[in-house]
C-alpha cells in the first residue's frame, strides 16, 4: 500500500480519487484518478492500484454484468 499512496497525489495537488474499473479488459482493477475528472479542471491523473479480490467475488461480478448485458441487448430488440 505505500506504492499506492505515494501516488496518490495527482498533477493538481490534491488527493486523488480511488476508483474501480468496470471495463471489461480491467475487470476490478483499482485505479487513482484525479477528483476532478469531466471539469475543465481535470488534470489527466492516472494510476493503478490493483488490490486483489477473492476469486468468488469475482465469478460473482463477471456473472452480474453477463447478466447486465444481455437485459441491455434484449431491449434494443425491442
Amino acid at each position: 500500500m505505500d506504492e499506492a499512496h505515494a501516488n496518490s497525489i495527482c498533477y493538481c495537488g490534491i488527493m486523488a480519487a480511488l476508483w474501480t474499473s468496470w471495463s471489461n479488459d480491467n475487470l476490478e482493477r483499482g485505479f487513482f484518478g484525479c477528483q476532478n475528472y469531466g471539469d475543465r479542471r481535470y488534470c489527466c491523473f492516472f494510476a493503478w492500484f490493483d488490490n486483489p479480490m477473492s476469486p468468488r467475488a469475482r465469478i460473482v461480478i463477471v456473472g452480474l454484468l453477463r447478466k447486465v448485458k444481455a437485459i441491455e441487448r434484449e431491449r434494443k430488440k425491442e
